[in-house]
């Protein structure tokens, strides 16, 4: 008995039987349409909701990088663009409680909205006295939420020095108040 297969003629071709691979190097149905299916260029291209796709991507990743925007969560070019060196400046918020005593507030500790607030008090030196404290009771509020006997917040311009003393390297600070606000003024 023989184990032969009968072909129809116009399937066989000079690689052997279509779709089978036999004296081809192109994998079983991959014929000229991609799919064995016997249509031509069907998935040659990519589709068009594809490349608007990929299109807008790169739109949205671009535009805001070329003109400085700060798109988040698009964009977080500051983080990567700001140049680093033995000098730098940090924006401190301090939480000042009613006995006069202070505490740092690690942004990170403020709910999510305000994990970046060093951006915005960065633009406080040269900002109005309505922008400085529209910035200062934001952040004061997120304050007294995680510092409940927090009576007033200030905002400091950090200025800090990497400096080289007896073989250690230890970092200086010059801290400098920028603008204060109350839980009074708030009220108010």
């Amino acid at each position: 008995m023989s184990d032969e297969r009968k072909v129809p003629a116009a399937a066989v071709g000079a690689d052997g039987p279509a779709g089978d691979g036999a004296g081809s190097d192109r994998p079983a149905g991959s014929g000229s349409g991609g799919s064995g299916s016997g249509a031509p260029g069907r998935f040659d291209t990519v589709p068009r909701a594809g490349r608007w796709l990929a299109g807008a991507v790169l739109v949205l990743l671009i535009v805001p990088g070329v003109l400085g925007l700060e798109a988040w969560p698009l964009t977080g070019w500051k983080l990567f663009s700001l140049s680093r060196d033995a000098s730098q400046t940090a924006w401190v918020i301090e939480a000042v409680d009613a006995e006069g005593g202070s505490d740092t507030v690690d942004p990170e500790e403020l709910p999510l909205g305000y994990r970046h607030a060093e951006w915005p008090m960065a633009e406080l030196r040269t900002a109005s006295d309505a922008r400085r404290q529209a910035v200062c009771e934001a952040l004061l509020g997120a304050v007294v939420d995680v510092e409940p006997g927090t009576v007033a917040v200030n905002i400091l311009r950090d200025r800090q020095e990497l400096v080289e003393r007896d073989g250690e390297w230890v970092v200086t600070h010059d801290p400098e108040v920028v603008h204060t606000c109350t839980v009074e003024e708030m009220g108010s």
